[in-house]
């Protein structure tokens, strides 16, 4: 339900530049998709962004669906956005919260060991 999307373009935009290839799957983002796109594709990341309260939980529901498939291991999930911070992610089991595009770049080399 959330429509905004300049800080995930911004993300886009410097993780491309920081040597990552990146999957974008657009705004308002069914959140099977998340997970469905990840296997397809290898990922190592799946990032989510909010602007809207009312979108925070399903973040939660994603990790809670990559356990379900037990496959939770297989991706460093980052989250990002204006309502969010690390108290969400470590309440919700994501691996990191960034505050900002450059910011996420960062923490994916350090996850990655770059």
């Amino acid at each position: 339900g959330d429509t905004h999307d300049i800080g995930k373009n911004l993300v886009k935009i410097m993780s491309e530049s920081g040597g990552f290839e990146v999957y974008d799957l657009g705004r308002d983002v069914p959140l099977d998709e998340f997970i469905t796109t990840a296997e397809e594709k290898e990922c190592d990341f799946i990032c989510m962004s909010t602007l809207m309260t009312t979108t925070m939980p399903g973040m939660r529901t994603v990790i809670e669906k990559l356990k379900e498939k037990n496959i939770r291991d297989n991706y460093k999930v980052l989250i990002g956005g204006g309502p969010v911070s690390q108290k969400y992610a470590d309440e919700i089991g994501a691996d990191a919260y960034t505050v900002d595009a450059a910011a996420c770049v960062k923490k994916m080399k350090e996850l990655m060991g770059i």
